[in-house]
């Protein structure tokens, strides 16, 4: 299992297919995510696989008060298929610098 660097709460998460990205939007909670780190994305509870930040940005929801924070990740056609059938969401999620693209 990689060292946790941080921990992300994931909102939720959706993708903008015509830029072939997938997007987390939440909260670190803990500890520091960084560009080319991985997000451990868990399957079932003691399996996950790892997918790669490609950026971080901070957006502003109208109707919050406090800014969130988005990590991008880049995936084709299939990879976004599978991505958003986990319906990622209210859950925290591990933030390693080890994982595999």
């Amino acid at each position: 299992m990689p060292t946790r660097q941080g921990q992300f709460e994931v909102i939720d998460s959706f993708a903008i297919r015509s830029r072939e990205e997938f997007y987390l939007i939440g909260e670190l909670k803990e500890g520091t995510a960084q560009e080319d780190w991985f997000v451990q994305v868990p399957l079932s509870g003691s399996l996950a696989f790892t997918v790669r930040i490609n950026a971080i940005e901070q957006v502003e929801v109208s109707s919050e008060t406090k800014p969130y924070t988005l990590l991008i990740v880049s995936a084709d056609e299939e990879f976004l298929d599978l991505l958003l059938g986990l319906k990622i969401g209210n859950e925290l999620l591990d933030i390693s610098i080890e994982g595999e693209d």
